[in-house]
């Protein structure tokens, strides 16, 4: 059975990868200017993000272990979905830190054609679901238009 080719979740996986370039890049230089900057709008980590372009509906499903349901933040204003919250890890004397721990934020375009009142999301065992659903179109109608 062959895949069939998707060329916008070529584009989608396009997009995050040179997001995740980009945040890198800044997060170097942006480490030290990150323990002064109580700015809300600016992340310390990004969680990895899977989108899927289902036949109803989008998903978008985000890696998120350890934080808390009452951390997280999802909002949408002007086609933007935007997922912030922060994690936090216990202070212990370790040698070595891989966990990323603070203030995340993610952002994702939202197409026209999702239903944004009916947008829902779930956050079970670490993993948060948001489900965008589609609006139903109308089919075309056929019109007969008489010639005068």
């Amino acid at each position: 059975m062959s895949k069939q080719w998707n060329p916008l979740q070529d584009l989608m996986l396009l997009q995050d990868r040179m997001n995740r370039l980009f945040e890198d890049a800044t997060e170097r230089r942006g480490r030290v200017d990150a323990e002064t900057n109580d700015d809300p709008e600016t992340g310390e980590w990004y969680p990895a993000a899977d989108v899927y372009d289902r036949d109803g509906e989008y998903l978008i499903v985000i890696d998120l272990p350890g934080a808390d349901r009452s951390a997280l933040e999802i909002t949408i204003d002007d086609n933007r979905l935007t997922i912030k919250g922060t994690r936090a890890v216990a202070e212990t004397s370790t040698s070595r830190t891989e966990r990323p721990a603070g203030r995340f934020l993610r952002t994702f375009s939202v197409p026209g054609s999702v239903d944004q009142k009916s947008i829902h999301a779930a956050y079970k065992d670490g993993v948060l679901e948001v489900r965008l659903p589609k609006r139903k179109e109308e089919a075309a109608k056929r019109v007969e238009i008489k010639v005068s």
